[in-house]
């Protein structure tokens, strides 16, 4: 089982028909695979919202220490929204059968606004060496381990590179990002896919100028040398790395970082 990350359009924009939004959730190590899946409930029970959590095939075969929450949240029995098998709360059956077209139509101007508390409520991202950045690369779950150590590699050679890692996929970290373009600041996106994430970026960015794609697909691993080949390009580093040849290794943890 190798890992791709093609399937980001399809979780973050949703598969299928409605104006619907999922939120996404992307760890990128063993330990936040437990951290967000736990989240995941909490945020699924806040919201009455579907919740993704968008792993790939490295993470979910990679073994890693693992340390779980001393104590367990508790649940809460309280919600106004819950069926209770009572008269009184079978109004809360859920439905999307609606007869009349406009009660469907305010229906979905609620769900709307809904999902524009939740983009103003609940972004997660993490940085890396970005406050001084003059290049940014962004990058989530597994590749994101890989474009940290780009980074750390950059950094030795002198390269003012940092590293924005969505952690939550949606809500998009958009804010930030348009902060960081308004800087001036150059973009590399580093995805295990046919530039999905790209898109994002340079939505949020609200430019195309400036900004790359690193990838693979296919179940093939970002190896460090493309990423170092396109900042050294970019900040105008005569080096060459030859990235015309695939590695022979499998995507396995032992790779990675």
């Amino acid at each position: 089982i190798g890992p791709e990350q093609g399937d980001y359009n399809q979780i973050v924009k949703g598969g299928g028909h409605g104006n619907y939004k999922n939120i996404v959730l992307a760890p990128n190590s063993v330990q936040e695979m437990c951290d967000l899946t736990m989240k995941a409930f909490e945020l699924a029970d806040k919201w009455r919202n579907p919740v993704v959590v968008l792993a790939d095939g490295t993470l979910g075969q990679m073994a890693e220490p693992l340390v779980f929450p001393e104590k367990a949240i508790e649940p809460k029995n309280d919600k106004d929204w819950a069926v209770k098998g009572t008269k009184e709360t079978m109004g809360n059956l859920i439905t999307s059968i609606f007869n009349d077209f406009n009660d469907l139509e305010d229906f979905n101007f609620k769900l709307q606004e809904k999902y524009a508390q939740i983009e103003a409520e609940e972004v997660i991202y993490d940085e890396y060496q970005v406050e001084d950045a003059d290049i940014v690369l962004v990058s989530f779950g597994i590749s994101s381990r890989i474009a940290r150590s780009a980074v750390d590699k950059s950094r030795e050679k002198g390269l003012k590179v940092g590293l924005l890692r969505p952690i939550t996929l949606s809500p998009f970290p958009v804010d930030r990002i348009k902060e960081l373009s308004d800087k001036g600041v150059s973009f590399i996106s580093v995805e295990m896919s046919n530039g999905q994430l790209l898109a994002d970026v340079q939505f949020a960015a609200l430019r195309k100028e400036n900004t790359y794609l690193v990838n693979r697909m296919g179940g093939n691993l970002i190896e460090l040398k493309q990423i170092l080949a396109q900042i050294y390009e970019i900040a105008g580093i005569d080096e060459e790395i030859d990235t015309s040849k695939r590695s022979e290794e499998k995507a396995s943890p032992n790779i990675i970082d």
